[in-house]
């Protein structure tokens, strides 16, 4: 099991902090279990959400698990939106 915990940016509309802050650290996972925490993730663009599937997709390639959590209410409500919550495991 490995658990990332994303920093707090203010620049979010601007680059994709979730792939540079995810950049070297999903590689060889395999089977594991990654959780990201998202406790200083106040809003999440739709580039950020395209590198979420993407990752899912290479977690479930392996054998392995995704789940995010500490998710705030915005950013929750942009999954259940968007219906990724079907997608991506959501601890809430």
């Amino acid at each position: 099991m490995k658990i990332i915990t994303f920093t707090a940016r203010q620049l979010r509309d601007v680059e994709n902090v979730i792939a540079t802050e995810l950049q070297g650290l999903t590689n060889e996972l395999g089977e594991s279990h990654l959780l990201l925490d998202f406790t200083n993730v106040e809003c999440i663009t739709s580039v950020e959400l395209g590198t979420l599937v993407s990752l899912q997709k290479k977690m479930k390639a392996s054998g392995g698990r995704l789940t995010l959590f500490n998710l705030n209410p915005q950013v929750f409500e942009i999954f259940t939106v968007t219906r990724l919550e079907t997608l991506i495991g959501i601890c809430r």
